[in-house]
């Protein structure tokens, strides 16, 4: 193996089968990607379980929050409201312990580094669907789309019930571990509200899967769990026939659809699907169902003979109190630790580099990379804007949590 030089005060090696090992992580392959950063695959070599770690870029949360800011949403963080990327939610999101919510184990953060990185379970089999906004895709049997959307039900109440509201639900969001059980992932642009006012600060969410109020020049006085509801309504509705409840040439023509078209909900199922998906997609925010007459509809509970958890059994672990200590201790501060990942992979490029010019001159000494070349290349992941992609908008954190 080579020990590469502790140039970023970390002890990184590499196995000769070319695997990273970063502290008692093991680093393998890139899994997934979004508009902040990506998320990889690494294996704790002390219990040898896997995670995902997803990294954020701290500089792009900025740049939206002091949008967010001019706009006048920030604000609202002062008070106990906002995005969930101020640091008071790193401790509210280590403590949410649901089934059906995706669990974080450890937040690193580094004040003098861009990223910002959170370890999660791992969810192996991947998303509920593969969703296509111009093609049919491969959909579920009715009795499969309600054994996993009770679970979706059952999680997102979970959520509400602590103040949260998800504002991206869609199948790309829920993920199904080894063992068959959806977990909601995937909290950038959700919300913290309080019990009694959940009103919309500010748009957020997939384009496809955002509801109709959303779309309106002012959101003022409209709900964040209804909007919940309605996202997952289109994602039942996809679960069940394999295609988008609305399209449209482009973001714009899909908005003026979610508006103003009727939903169509096609023959093949069974009545008490066809109703729960009419309440789901109701486009009035204020009639539209809520979760406690959604988790009695005669479609979840199977007209009674399979009814949920009850709302006490199913919330008994809330998060009721986060305390200074919680703050602090939530997120550890590893020094330069994670950017050494991206480095050693600069390193590899710059060997194989190193490699090819020293085919023609193998006594040049130039060739071989020095310790300035393996400064942290700053990633610039592009915000992709498809209908199915998320249109991010992340509160201002309060002045006081700033480092």
């Amino acid at each position: 193996m080579v020990l590469i030089k502790e140039t970023l005060d970390a002890s990184i090696i590499e196995t000769e089968s070319g695997e990273i090992r970063l502290n008692q992580y093991q680093i393998h392959d890139v899994i997934g990607s979004g508009s902040f950063g990506t998320v990889s695959l690494a294996i704790d070599v002390d219990t040898n379980k896997k995670y995902a770690i997803k990294e954020f870029s701290k500089s792009r949360l900025r740049k939206k929050n002091q949008s967010n800011l001019l706009r006048g949403v920030g604000r609202s963080a002062s008070r106990g409201r906002g995005g969930m990327f101020n640091i008071r939610a790193a401790p509210v999101l280590k403590k949410l312990d649901h089934p059906n919510v995706v669990k974080l184990f450890e937040v690193l953060d580094n004040p003098n580094d861009d990223m910002l990185y959170m370890v999660f379970e791992i969810c192996e089999k991947g998303p509920i669907l593969n969703v296509s906004i111009t093609e049919k895709f491969k959909f579920l049997s009715e009795e499969e789309s309600k054994k996993l959307f009770r679970q979706i039900l059952l999680g997102v109440e979970y959520l509400h019930e602590n103040g949260i509201a998800h504002r991206d639900i869609k199948p790309d969001n829920l993920l199904v571990s080894n063992d068959g059980i959806i977990k909601i992932v995937d909290f950038g642009v959700s919300e913290m509200f309080d019990k009694q006012n959940d009103t919309i600060k500010s748009t957020a969410g997939s384009p496809a899967f955002m509801a109709p109020e959303l779309g309106r020049e002012s959101t003022a006085g409209l709900s964040l769990q209804a909007a919940d509801i309605w996202a997952m309504g289109v994602t039942l509705f996809a679960m069940s026939f394999g295609f988008l409840p609305f399209q449209g040439e482009n973001i714009i023509d899909l908005k003026e659809n979610i508006q103003s078209k009727p939903v169509v909900i096609p023959d093949s199922c069974s009545e008490e699907l066809k109703d729960l998906l009419e309440k789901l997609l109701d486009k009035d925010p204020n009639t539209r169902i809520h979760i406690d007459n959604m988790r009695v509809h005669p479609w979840i509970t199977s007209n009674g003979k399979d009814p949920l958890p009850d709302i006490e059994e199913n919330c008994q672990k809330l998060v009721l109190e986060i305390t200074d200590q919680d703050v602090h201790s939530a997120i550890r501060q590893y020094g330069a630790v994670f950017k050494v990942v991206h480095a050693v992979y600069k390193f590899k490029q710059l060997r194989a580099k190193s490699k090819s010019r020293d085919r023609s001159n193998e006594s040049s000494p130039a060739n071989s990379p020095s310790d300035s070349e393996l400064k942290l290349p700053v990633l610039d992941i592009p915000q992709v804007s498809s209908p199915l992609s998320t249109a991010i908008d992340l509160q201002e954190e309060p002045e006081s949590e700033k480092k």
